[in-house]
């Protein structure tokens, strides 16, 4: 599980539930407060609640505990959200890599994805990429742009 999606289960329980990560861990707040609810982002399977009376007093705090016990034994790197890049082959708002879902046929575009195009890669597909004959690059002249 990623923390973006347990983040997003976890204010779908109710809008008072946030998640503060200042200190590396996923904690859990409720209305702003820290009740010593946390996964640790440097150990698997590590879910710690410091006080389970009041943790059990949290609305839907069975849900929550679940969605955090799923978030503690997912592996470390697999909590994380690749960054993606664009691949800027020339220097116009039309010079980008676009590759045809459907077809896997290269386009050089814009950045917008749409029509079936996919334009943002992961360093794992840009590697892919770099492997395929029918990508005529240099991909020592390419620039890779981050997606924010």
């Amino acid at each position: 599980m990623l923390y973006s999606e347990a983040e997003k289960q976890i204010k779908g329980l109710s809008s008072k539930y946030s998640i503060n990560m200042a200190d590396g861990d996923f904690n859990v707040l409720y209305n702003g407060e820290t009740d010593s609810v946390y996964v640790s982002n440097d150990y698997e399977y590590i879910l710690y609640v410091e006080n389970t009376g009041t943790f059990s007093k949290l609305p839907f705090s069975d849900d929550l505990y679940m969605i955090l016990a799923e978030l503690a034994v997912t592996p470390l790197d697999e909590r994380v959200e690749e960054k993606k890049h664009y691949v800027k082959i020339f220097d116009n708002d039309f010079g980008y890599l676009n590759i045809d879902n459907s077809h896997g046929d290269m386009v050089i575009s814009s950045m917008s994805a749409g029509y079936g195009y996919n334009t943002k890669f992961t360093d794992k597909e840009i590697e892919e990429l770099k492997q395929r004959d029918d990508i005529p690059l240099d991909w020592n002249k390419v620039t890779l742009k981050e997606v924010n």
